[in-house]
């Protein structure tokens, strides 16, 4: 009789399973918390009064989401025309489900779509495209971090906010750059097809599959930079929606706060507790109640939760039965 082989998973694989739901409770009780010492009834009106201005933040976020497919689009570089745009966007919104929910955030996101994109182009063009993206996510989460800095200096002068904010713009950008730095170095893929030569073919694939030089490709940089400047706009119209009086400034701190509390919370799924906390305590940096500032918060949830459900959903209703890797030219949109 055949003894059943026992699959071991790795350390990291067995502390996230406790460490994620731990943190998802810890960020339910945290917002619960929140909640009750601000007042339901004074969150329930400054949310009615904002629900005429959820349509615009809706269309907003579709938007930002095109324009983070734009950026996976472009980040194929010549693979371009291999890949429909249709299946691009589909990726996106599955991808941007696992986001929001999983405790690498975007990076677990770029996985997602290399995976259900890999079936046309092969997994190394699929990688490199995934990696690309995510470099872009970083340095423009770091250049979109430098206004909201002089943002937060301008009305809280030098505060902890300030300060955050900084530091976050910094290894964002330092993030992005080593990052792409180091998919492009010699050094550690020859490390891999040395000592781990099962790696090896992978290894040289994704390093030939990449396209740029020594600074990350324009394209994909720029549109992911321009989803940013539609969030400090999505933002600004939260601001507005919930009555606080609202400038450019304003809408970059809520910008500034909304990246620092992802980057703060990235093990906590929805980042449920930290945004809403952040707010809560920046309340005065936007000359406002904690109910107004903390309103911010909530209602980017229930965007965040509406695009969850979008995600969950459309594996189910939108199917794809993709070629096996098309060859390098072919365009299957044909």
């Amino acid at each position: 009789m055949s003894v059943p082989l026992k699959v071991h998973k790795p350390l990291g694989a067995r502390v996230m399973a406790v460490l994620h739901p731990t943190f998802a409770v810890l960020g339910v009780a945290l917002l619960v918390l929140l909640v009750d010492d601000v007042g339901p009834q004074e969150l329930g009106r400054v949310l009615a009064r904002a629900a005429p201005w959820l349509p615009l933040v809706l269309l907003l976020e579709v938007a930002r989401q095109s324009l983070n497919a734009v950026a996976t689009w472009v980040a194929y570089g010549s693979r371009t025309r291999d890949v429909p745009f249709r299946s691009i966007l589909r990726a996106q919104l599955i991808s941007a489900a696992v986001s929001s929910v999983a405790p690498a955030g975007r990076a677990a996101g770029e996985a997602t779509k290399a995976a259900l994109l890999s079936p046309y182009t092969g997994g190394a063009p699929a990688m490199a495209a995934a990696a690309t993206s995510q470099v872009a996510a970083l340095v423009s989460g770091g250049l979109i971090s430098l206004p909201c800095t002089l943002a937060a200096y301008l009305l809280t002068g030098a505060s902890w906010l300030t300060l955050a904010l900084g530091v976050h713009a910094l290894v964002m950008l330092l993030a992005g750059l080593g990052m792409h730095a180091g998919m492009r170095a010699h050094g550690p893929g020859a490390w891999l097809k040395h000592h781990l030569h099962r790696f090896a073919p992978h290894t040289e694939s994704f390093q030939k599959a990449l396209h740029g030089g020594v600074l990350p490709p324009a394209q994909p940089l720029v549109a992911t930079f321009l989803g940013r400047t539609l969030q400090v706009v999505q933002y600004g119209t939260l601001a507005m929606a919930v009555g606080i009086d609202t400038t450019a400034l304003e809408a970059l701190v809520a910008q500034g706060l909304h990246l620092l509390s992802m980057a703060v919370g990235i093990l906590v799924p929805g980042r449920f507790g930290v945004s809403d906390g952040a707010f809560a305590l920046s309340a005065n940096a936007f000359g406002t109640t904690t109910a107004r500032a903390m309103s911010i918060a909530l209602l980017a949830h229930g965007m965040q939760v509406l695009f969850v459900l979008l995600g969950s959903l459309t594996p189910l209703v939108w199917k794809e039965h993709p070629l096996p890797a098309a060859q390098p030219g072919r365009n299957l949109d044909d």
